[in-house]
């Protein structure tokens, strides 16, 4: 007899998340490092590696980030090294899986993807996955936490921020919005800031992002913040807190205006009710007093509340599991 296993994944363009029905909890780089040559080949065993492995890998590879902006890219590579992770996060998230049984799987996706991003993704997982339901990354957030009243969930990724108002029932076109703005923005903002002051350091994008992930800030102060970089192989200190502060802030000002257009066109009567219930998640959560920078947009509006979720790795793929698991027998069967 098939057993049914039912997972929850955060396919994102940065990283891809998995919750499985069995308690099993796994994050990876959405990456695939081809082998440039017979050698590198040789060297590693197999035509191509995936996700962190990849990433230490790199110099011998070809590597392909198969979603831009959060969506798979529309050619043959991309589809393929899409099919590839979600494989490989699925085999090593259920390893007790037998040939003849099924997986039911939800998986988020930006808040606004067209038709045409959404059959891309469900061609992708035939091979992989029994069933399938997309839904909005923003709404499995919500899903996760069970906030399902006037809320307003920002989900900071690294392709995109989608933001989405809850009212109590399933959210429609209008409650829901996209920017092409997120971690990989800041990334090459950051780049840029530095270049611009200090034209002769030796950047990569793995020491940008270090550099984000420890730093990164928009709160009124900091403490001064210096690395370590190098100058034709010469390791140097820089000092670059103000640099971030406004990297950073070329991040939160259009997420800030997005909010206030969601909240400045809600109904009258709940709109106090969203302000007060601003819930951010996703990688960028994690940059320094964006909550309260958050809050402070909305002075001219009447205030309001912002909390960041706690697990901002898991909090989506979480919450699609949770949906996957409560759909009725039925509605997959119309899906």
């Amino acid at each position: 007899m098939s057993t049914i296993f039912h997972v929850g994944i955060d396919l994102g363009t940065s990283r891809t998340s998995i919750a499985t029905s069995t308690g099993k909890r796994l994050t990876t780089r959405t990456c695939v490092g081809y082998a440039k040559d017979v050698i590198a080949q040789k060297r590693f065993g197999k035509p191509f590696l995936l996700g962190d492995t990849a990433l230490d890998n790199r110099l011998a590879l070809n590597m392909v980030w198969p979603l831009a902006e959060g969506v798979i890219c529309e050619d043959e590579k991309a589809l393929e090294a899409t099919s590839l992770i979600l494989q490989n996060i699925i085999d090593e998230a259920l390893p007790e899986k037998k040939a003849g049984d099924q997986i039911y799987a939800a998986i988020g996706v930006p808040a606004q993807a067209s038709i045409t991003n959404k059959k891309a993704i469900i061609d992708t997982t035939r091979s992989v996955l029994s069933k399938v339901l997309i839904v909005s990354e923003p709404f499995s957030v919500a899903y996760s936490i069970d906030r399902f009243d006037e809320c307003l969930i920002i989900d900071i990724g690294a392709g995109t921020t989608d933001l989405c108002r809850m009212h109590g029932a399933m959210p429609e076109a209008e409650d829901q919005t996209t920017l092409k703005v997120g971690g990989n923005f800041l990334d090459q903002q950051i780049t840029q800031a530095i270049l611009a002051r200090y034209p002769d350091v030796q950047l990569s994008a793995q020491i940008i992002r270090r550099i984000k992930e420890k730093y990164g800030y928009v709160s009124e102060k900091s403490d001064p913040i210096v690395v370590t970089l190098t100058e034709k192989g010469i390791p140097k200190e820089y000092e670059i807190t103000d640099i971030l502060r406004e990297c950073c802030l070329q991040l939160t000002d259009p997420i800030s205006q997005a909010m206030q257009q969601l909240v400045g066109s809600f109904d009258p009567d709940f709109q106090a009710r969203l302000r007060q219930n601003i819930i951010v998640a996703g990688g960028g959560s994690r940059l320094k007093g964006i909550d309260i920078a958050l809050e402070k947009s909305l002075s001219p509006y009447g205030g309001g509340e912002a909390i960041c979720v706690q697990d901002a790795e898991y909090c989506g793929a979480i919450g699609a599991l949770k949906m996957c698991l409560e759909m009725p027998p039925e509605y997959w069967e119309q899906l």
